[in-house]
């Protein structure tokens, strides 16, 4: 009878312990696996192999200033950024002052997941939520900027005041229309970075 209680007790204390370690290993996995989480990539590619050996450099588009700044050289035509990401804010991608005529400088969401990048004189971005977004309403603001820059151009080329005032017309009417699509794209992602900071850049 002894005996029986004894190895009975024992495989209880054994299973308990055994719990205990289960526990734990699922606490540190999940440790883990918030931590991966939490995590970005970035893969960046540029147009030519001239740009190898350049700086690409990455900086938080808020703070002028910064010391948060980060760079990575150019190989093979691409480079790549990692970090942590606890949470969503804007950044800029950007080469050294004399490249920037050709390299457009870039926004991009730094949220955690796998990002990618193509510089070029227009640069695009995505992979991630936000930054699909961002580059949804990027695009349309450069359609916008082409329409505005044309009609801007016609403006300071008509020979007669009744049609400049037609096409300075015109041209307010494409600003207001960019705006209201922007406070459409800031409703429609509410409660995101994104909205957050295209309502900022819309009403400043």
């Amino acid at each position: 009878m002894e005996k029986e209680w004894f190895f009975s007790h024992s495989f209880l204390l054994y299973l308990q312990g055994m719990k205990k370690i289960s526990t734990g290993f699922l606490l540190v996995w999940l440790f883990l696996s918030c931590t991966a989480d939490k995590t970005f990539v970035i893969e960046g590619t540029l147009p030519h192999s001239k740009y190898n050996g350049e700086l690409v450099f990455l900086l938080p588009f808020a703070e002028k200033g910064s010391e948060r700044v980060d760079s990575v050289l150019v190989e093979n035509k691409t480079f790549r950024f990692e970090g942590k990401a606890d949470s969503a804010e804007v950044w800029i991608l950007r080469m050294r002052h004399l490249l920037r005529m050709d390299i457009q400088e870039h926004l991009i969401m730094i949220e955690p997941g796998n990002i990618w990048v193509q510089l070029d004189s227009v640069s695009s971005s995505g992979g991630t939520p936000q930054n699909d977004k961002l580059q949804e309403w990027k695009e349309a603001r450069l359609k916008s900027h082409k329409i505005t820059h044309l009609l801007w151009t016609m403006s300071r080329q008509a020979s007669h005041d009744s049609i400049k005032q037609q096409i300075r017309s015109r041209w307010e009417q494409e600003n207001t229309a960019f705006k209201e699509f922007s406070r459409r794209f800031a409703q429609e992602n509410k409660g995101t970075e994104v909205a957050r900071f295209v309502l900022e850049i819309t009403d400043p």
